[in-house]
């Protein structure tokens, strides 16, 4: 990296794995034909934050095989710094993700235990060391369901970011494939008072507060609670099968909401999409108005892109992002 690169440093820690899609949403047992996309919500982030102005820095655990080096191959492809410790004889995370078309439902089926980044743990990294000149380090709950060092993990960073002075950022991100709900609740309640900004979906709030009550009464008892900075709810609102639109509303400093809509190519990473854009743009010092409405473009624009990596440049959430169409000559 250039020393001298004034744009802002987003520290991501997380497992990326392989993405296997059967062509033509086909179900995935009658499929012959399988699409493959690298995937891993930190890593999605920090591909998206970069190409909207931030530097994008990985920390990771690989297989030392030729999956690892692909995945590898990805992130410094879209200019992301890689900092891996390589596991020899480790394996890499496998998902296969059935797109459904009504009454089917999508469904998502992992082939990650034991995975390198599994092993991932409290004495990973030298933290300050891979903290130096960040302005924000993230990472998310999907890394924390992997295991105790994982979670470990997950403290030691969003701690030692916070004694250097930097922005901490957490996606809860609830996967109830890799953990349950009171196991899930734990954990949050042990990172959220290390968080200074938090992105949610609605059905996150409802789990961590064991209630169900309006998304502002419950987001406002969160922030208070754990006093992070600023909260941010992502919606997603079905407007037809071809079609979702999102809800973006900001809690904390400000109050702020937006909304956007797109045509559904692939639903997979919009949040992360999303999440980057929020965060690249408080980071510039953009205002909370600005922020949301990023972070609204971007979830829609990433639901008209295959697989989970976000593709564009900040030109496609300002004057070359369109509601409706249109063909640009």
């Amino acid at each position: 990296m250039n020393e001298h690169d004034v744009r802002p440093l987003i520290v991501g820690l997380g497992e990326a794995m392989v993405r296997l899609s059967p062509a033509h949403k086909v179900p995935l047992m009658m499929s012959s034909e399988l699409g493959l996309h690298v995937a891993g919500s930190e890593l999605n982030l920090l591909v998206a934050a970069a190409q909207l102005g931030a530097r994008g820095r990985w920390l990771t655990r690989l297989p030392a095989n030729e999956l690892g080096e692909m995945i590898r191959r990805h992130a410094r492809s879209y200019g992301i710094e890689v900092v891996s410790h390589d596991e020899a004889g480790g394996r890499a995370g496998l998902f296969f993700l059935e797109v459904g078309l009504p009454p089917r439902p999508s469904t998502v089926l992992y082939d990650r235990k034991d995975s390198a980044a599994s092993h991932l743990d409290a004495d990973e990294f030298s933290w300050d060391q891979v903290l130096e000149g960040a302005d924000a380090a993230h990472v998310s709950g999907i890394t924390c369901a992997l295991g105790d060092g994982p979670m470990a993990a997950t403290l030691t960073l969003l701690s030692a970011a916070r004694a250097r002075g930097v922005v901490t950022s957490f996606d809860m991100n609830y996967r109830s494939q890799l953990w349950d709900v009171a196991s899930a609740r734990a954990g949050y309640r042990k990172i959220l008072p290390l968080v200074d900004v938090l992105f949610v979906a609605p059905n996150d709030l409802t789990m961590l507060s064991e209630r169900d009550d309006e998304f502002d009464v419950l987001a406002g008892e969160v922030v208070e609670e754990f006093g992070m900075t600023t909260m941010v709810i992502r919606e997603r609102q079905e407007i037809s099968v071809e079609e979702l639109g999102v809800s973006v509303r900001v809690f904390g400093d400000a109050h702020r909401a937006e909304l956007a809509r797109g045509s559904v190519v692939d639903e997979l990473g919009a949040g992360d999409a999303a999440a980057g854009a929020f965060l690249i743009s408080m980071l510039l010092g953009e205002s909370h108005a600005v922020s949301a409405q990023r972070c609204a473009r971007a979830y829609a624009r990433m639901l008209t892109i295959p697989g989970d990596t976000w593709t564009g440049t900040l030109r496609d959430l300002t004057d070359g992002y369109v509601s409706n169409r249109k063909v640009v000559r």
